[in-house]
Order: structure tokens, then C-alpha cells, then sequence
């Protein structure tokens, strides 16, 4: 669950981007509307880390595990977003 809502903050996060409103909403998000998305992906990712914290016995551990999932949940949101402007493109 923590992983999932982690994935769904890092989405909003791009797409509260510069980049990813040209390409995933096509420049339609105004700036309020921006950080409103950063705002909520924000959120997300506090319970997401929330979840993960609490999960068991060992929070330290599960804390560490939290940030070393943050890098692969970046890369897969950068990448959809590198796929989407290259398929529009196209």
C-alpha cells in the first residue's frame, strides 16, 4: 500500500512539473493548480511514509527502506513521463 501511494505522489509530483504539465496535461495546469498537485503529492508521500514506518517492529529500518524506494518510484514517473513525450512525438 505504502509503495503504491508512494508511486501515485511521485506521479502527481511530475505532473505539478514544469515539464510534465507540457507533456502529460498539455500546458492546461495553472500555477494555483501546480501547487495544489505538490501540495497533495506531498501529503501522499508523508502517509506513504507514515504506512511504511509503522508497518512492524522496526521503524529505523523501515524508514531506510522507504527512502531507498523513493528512487526507483522517481525513475519509473520520469521515464512514463519521457515515454509519453516521445509517443506524442511521434
Amino acid at each position: 500500500m505504502s509503495l503504491l501511494l508512494g508511486q501515485g505522489a511521485m506521479l502527481l509530483l511530475v505532473m505539478a512539473s514544469v515539464r510534465g504539465n507540457r507533456v502529460l496535461c498539455r500546458d492546461s495546469l495553472t500555477e494555483l493548480q501546480r501547487t495544489i498537485l505538490k501540495s497533495c503529492a506531498a501529503a501522499s508521500l508523508s502517509v506513504s511514509l507514515t504506512l511504511q514506518a509503522i508497518s512492524s517492529d522496526f521503524i529505523v529500518l523501515n524508514i531506510i527502506e522507504w527512502i531507498l524506494l523513493a528512487g526507483p518510484e522517481i525513475m519509473i514517473a520520469t521515464l512514463f513521463c519521457s515515454w509519453r513525450e516521445q509517443r506524442s512525438r511521434s
